[in-house]
């Protein structure tokens, strides 16, 4: 995720952003209107932080917010067979994964 994914997704970033930085008040949010530069000022002046200290910690919380974001599972990912054991349960199959076992 970049900035320009933030910008746009404001509405819903800026409740992660008051969960990261907690001393932001709603005010503060809705005057930053997802401006990196207005954050980065706003978070120097809550937090007295100093000016390169805050763009890192915007830019780690962006790369993390990248990690973290939900991803599709990939379907055609299979188990190798050794991994799966077939199961009869009430008269129909059931695949299951079992612990391999370690020599």
């Amino acid at each position: 995720m970049d900035w320009s994914q933030v910008e746009a997704r404001w509405k819903q970033a800026r409740g992660k952003i008051k969960e990261k930085w907690v001393r932001l008040t709603d005010e503060d949010l809705e005057a930053i209107e997802g401006r990196r530069e207005r954050l980065e000022r706003k978070i120097q002046e809550r937090y007295g932080f100093a000016t390169d200290h805050v763009r890192k910690e915007i830019e780690d919380w962006v790369r993390w917010q990248l990690t973290a974001s939900p991803r599709r599972p990939n379907h055609k990912t299979k188990l190798p067979v050794s991994m799966m054991r077939r199961q009869r349960n009430r008269g129909y199959a059931n695949w299951s994964v079992t612990a391999m076992s370690m020599p």
